[in-house]
């Protein structure tokens, strides 16, 4: 590649992203220049994390999609992520938490993220109050627990997660819970989970105080 193509690069994410993927040590020095690229701009955005970043936003999505080729220098990527979702998940700009959150998707996918990790944050962020958001997070997590069990049975995981549903069903935002409790019945329709533990969690909320959550529960109750 010519000197006049190269300088290019920075501003092209697309084309040096798919240069990485194909030769990571030839591009190793223009993808560490944007890597401190991200760097600076996730300081100055977590000042007012409600203001939108298109370089932030653009960033992300070319880091998670070449993580797996610089594995040292992105081991702390993917909790930098999760760190800025927690934090401010109810304060974030709507295209940069849904940004965020399809870079944890990628980097799950490209298993440089444990499953517990992701899903877990993405059931607390059931509170947040947009749709389009919860339904993707929805979808991906009914998908995730259905591949790590595609195969055979992923007890430990499975019972960390009925675990931590078994507190969300108890949360205080009525929205989270029933969601919570939506991707169980899902899981146990499409026989992913229907353990006696699936049928006790989803039976406790037949004592919820959310008034969705008690009917639905209610309901499945009886075509348990």
């Amino acid at each position: 590649m010519s000197d006049r193509n190269r300088n290019k690069l920075p501003n092209n994410l697309p084309q040096l992203q798919n240069l990485i993927k194909r030769d990571p040590g030839s591009y190793k020095d223009e993808f560490l220049q944007q890597f401190r690229h991200y760097e600076s701009n996730l300081q100055i955005f977590q000042l007012k994390p409600s203001q939108y970043s298109k370089t932030l936003d653009e960033l992300v999505i070319f880091l998670a999609q070449v993580a797996h080729c610089y594995p040292e220098e992105m081991k702390d990527f993917p909790q930098a992520v999760r760190d800025v979702l927690q934090r401010h998940s109810s304060t974030l700009d709507r295209t940069i938490r849904m940004t965020l959150c399809k870079a944890l998707i990628l980097l799950r996918n490209k298993g440089l993220v444990p499953a517990t990790s992701v899903l877990e944050l993405f059931f607390e962020m059931f509170r947040c109050q947009d749709k389009l958001l919860r339904k993707t997070l929805y979808t991906y997590i009914v998908s995730d627990i259905k591949n790590v069990n595609i195969n055979h049975k992923n007890a430990k995981l499975n019972t960390t997660l009925q675990n931590f549903m078994y507190t969300m069903l108890k949360d205080n935002n009525p929205v989270a819970a029933k969601m919570s409790l939506d991707v169980m019945i899902e899981l146990y329709r499409r026989n992913i989970w229907k353990d006696a533990k699936t049928v006790n969690v989803i039976t406790t909320a037949c004592f919820s105080k959310v008034t969705k959550v008690l009917l639905l529960s209610k309901f499945l109750k009886y075509c348990l």
